[in-house]
This record gives C-alpha cells, structure tokens and sequence, in this order.
C-alpha cells in the first residue's frame, strides 16, 4: 500500500506540473518580458558603444591627428586604440572629408548607430552582425572631424537566435524614414504576423525598434477534464498495483513452498540438485539451504551406513539383519516366499589359535567380500558375529535357494591368503532354510537353518543341510 501512494502522490503532483505549465497566464507574460530584455540589451550595447566613442574623440592624440594631419600621429593613435579595444574597427575623418562625401551614409556628420550584416551571410548561417558609431572630435568651437567606430558583437546575434519566444514571433526593424523599414532580424513563429497587430518597442538613441507578436490566450482546461484525467489514470494505477500485488504474493507462496519442500526432502534424505524460485532474492538464500541439505543428508546416510555395517567384514550387522528380517517376515501374509542361509566358517579357530588373530580377521573380512561379489544385487549378506554369516534370499523359495547356495559353494575362491605367505583353504558350512506364514515368531526360520548348520557340522563339515518348514 506504501508503493500504491507513493505513485499516487506522483500522479497529482504531475497533473499539477502539467496545468501550471499549460495554464494561458503565464504564456501570456513570457513573451513581452523576454521582448523587453532583449531591448535593454541592445540599448545598453549602443551606450557602451558611444561611450568608447566619446573617449576616442576627446583624446588629445586623436585631436592632434586630425588637427596636424601627420600621418605618423594619426597611426600611432590608431594603434594605441586597436591595443585598448579588441574587435575594433576606427576611423579618424577629417572635417573636409565629410564636408566631400555628406551623401556617404557611412561618415554622416552626426553620431548614429545601426546593425551592418556581413556581406557572406547565408539565409541558413548565422550572420555576423556589428554595430557602428560617429562621434565629432571638437577642440574649442572647431569641429575637426568624426571618428567612426565599428565593434563586432557576435554575443548579441547569440542573445537574439536563443531568444525563448514560447507563443510569439520578433522582429528587429531598422527604420530609414517614417514607415520604411528593414527586417535586420527574426525570432518565433512567422505565421503568427498574420494575426494581431504588433507590439512595438522603440529602442532608445537608436533607429531601431522591436516589432512583437503573441499568440492569443489559450482556453483555460477546466479542471473537471483534468480531474477526469486523474480518476482515469488512478483507476489504471490501482489495476497495475492490484495485479501486481497478486503476481508477487503468488510468487512469493511458490517461493515458500519450494523452501517448505526442501525441508521436506531433507527429511526424508532425498534433497534435488535444485529448486525453483520466481523472485531473485531468494535464489542465494536458497542456494545455500539446499547445499547445506546436501551436506547434511551425505553425513547422515554415512553415519547411518556405518551404523548398520559391520566394521570388519563391511557386511550388514545383525541389527541391520534384525530389521529387514522384520521387514520380509511381514510380506509373509501377502503370499511372498523368502529363504535364508546360515554360513559358518570351518576350521576358523584353529587359524586363530595358529596364526593369529590378524589372520582370523583377515579371514572374516575377506570372506565377507567374496560373499557380497558372487550373490545377487537383491540378496541380504550379513555377519551375525563371530565367523557365523547369514544370506537372505528375497522371494525366493527353498528348491531354488538350495541351487543359488551350490552355486556359490562353487564360485567362492578355494584358497585365500591371509598374511602374506599364509595361505588358507576356505570351507564352510551351511544350514538352508525358509520363512513360513505358519510361524508364529520372526526367528523361527532361523531357528530352523540354524539346526541344519549343526547337522552339517556333524556330518563333516564343508556342506550345506536343509530343513524346511513343517
């Protein structure tokens, strides 16, 4: 609901932007103000322009030059002036000159300014534009001359063309008589000439004058069209966050259930590679959970590895026998058929007694692994303790366990080394059994192997004998 006002917020405080800035008004005064700063402007350019003029004229170098007429004067003066005044261009007129050329409008007797276009300008390129001053040079009540001065002022014609005229058009008009003019410059929209009547603004010493247009007011937009505007964009704005709200809580619920089945996986020690989530701030945090799972479980099925083999012979132990016992004793009901072997080691401690017990242990570990690479992937090998082992055979009847035990009394190795050069025959004795529905105990089949062992060792041992259920 925070984001919801925040761009609430925005969405009136844009809409006012929108009406202050559209409201007629305040076009209304922008044109005439910026007229009038552009006029200050040229007015004030035109009196620093006379005043350099006045101080040339009054200068005692420039009254001796046009009082001697020594060449040699009048150029050091003018080389003083060009030093002073960057951008520049003097004239020193004798008196008798302009008497000559009174038509030349170019050394007019009395002081005048006007705006000279330089003559490669192009309609599209901005003209450079410069502004040009007489000034009499008087000693006493004798006129000896003018001097003409002519100053660029780039930095004007760049005031003029960036000139902000929102709604209006300008023109600089050069006036040559009562009525005659020349545009010297435009600025805004020409079409709006064709309208209203100018504006005129006399630029003060000067034969120029500013001719301003302005657009017509426009028609205030009611504010009911804005207060449309905003209820329509409020109800779009509402619609986006509702939807949005909906898309992430609905990313988020995913998000937590992949989390919540992590969980679930670790408990039962099945964790995935990985897990999808929708939104990014989740994936790192995540990540991390499922490695850390990963490592967990690992450990855990190690532990519970170790917990249910025997450490020597690294078969099953009879815990772990007792367990799947249980687990098979169960499907009995259900009409599955299951067998069991019960294997003791001959002769086992007489290699205790002669060669050691790192013999024995030898010989329990290596007969373990015999056992576990010549029965089946689904048969259940575990020591019992001592040199006693037992084989479950899973769904597997009597008759076909009594063919899977002759199968490994045959490819099980026949010597086995247990220290280096002690060499032993591997023998071994089997009692052959089988679960029955009718028993009424867990053990009661290995009760029954285990009588058929002894009748094996009775008979001589390296055998296997059977009893089956009654």
């Amino acid at each position: 609901m925070a984001l919801f006002a925040a761009l609430e917020i925005t969405l009136v405080l844009t809409m006012l932007a929108v009406y202050w800035v559209s409201s007629p008004a305040r076009h209304a005064a922008s044109a005439p103000g910026e007229g009038l700063v552009i006029a200050q402007q040229i007015e004030g350019l035109a009196h620093d322009v006379h005043q350099t003029a006045k101080l040339i004229a009054r200068h005692p170098q420039t009254i001796a030059c046009l009082k001697s007429g020594a060449e040699d004067l009048c150029r050091n003066q003018a080389a003083n002036i060009y030093a002073l005044n960057e951008g520049v261009q003097i004239f020193l007129v004798p008196e008798q000159r302009v008497n000559s050329q009174a038509g030349d409008a170019s050394v007019l007797p009395e002081a005048y300014t006007r705006f000279v276009v330089g003559p490669d300008a192009h309609p599209t390129a901005a003209a450079s534009m410069s502004l040009t001053v007489s000034e009499p040079v008087v000693e006493g009540t004798t006129q000896l001359g003018h001097v003409i001065l002519t100053q660029a002022v780039p930095h004007l014609q760049d005031l003029f063309d960036t000139l902000p005229l929102p709604g209006g058009y300008l023109e600089l008009r050069q006036y040559t008589g009562p009525g005659t003019y020349t545009v010297v410059r435009r600025r805004g929209d020409e079409s709006l000439k064709t309208g209203s009547a100018a504006q005129e603004i006399a630029l003060a010493g000067t034969p120029w004058k500013l001719a301003l247009w302005k657009d017509s007011p426009r028609p205030a937009i009611a504010l009911l069209t804005y207060f449309t505007v905003w209820l329509v964009l409020s109800v779009l704005l509402t619609a986006m966050v509702w939807l949005l709200y909906l898309r992430l809580r609905t990313w988020i619920n995913e998000d937590l259930n992949a989390i919540v089945n992590l969980v679930t996986d670790i408990r039962r020690q099945r964790v995935r590679s990985s897990y999808h989530v929708n939104l990014a701030e989740f994936e790192k945090p995540l990540a991390m959970l499922v490695k850390l799972a990963q490592l967990t479980v690992g450990k855990q099925k190690e532990v519970e590895s170790q917990a249910s083999l025997d450490h020597l012979s690294q078969v099953y132990n009879r815990r772990s026998f007792d367990v799947r016992q249980g687990e098979l004793f169960k499907t009995l009901q259900q009409g599955q058929v299951h067998s069991l072997l019960i294997i003791d080691i001959d002769n086992f401690k007489y290699v205790n007694d002669t060669y050691g017990h790192d013999a024995g242990d030898q010989l329990i570990a290596q007969f373990g692994q015999a056992l576990k690479v010549h029965l089946r992937a689904s048969d259940f090998v575990a020591r019992l303790g001592g040199d006693e082992f037992c084989v479950i055979f899973p769904n597997t009847p009597l008759p076909r366990a009594v063919e899977l035990a002759e199968r490994l009394r045959a490819n099980l190795p026949a010597v086995l080394e247990l220290t280096p050069g002690v060499l032993h025959r591997l023998n071994w004795s089997g009692g052959l059994s089988e679960y029955s529905p009718k028993d009424s105990a867990e053990n009661m089949a290995l009760i029954r192997a285990d009588g058929a062992l002894l009748e094996a060792k009775r008979g001589g041992r390296n055998m296997t004998r059977i009893k089956a259920a009654a």
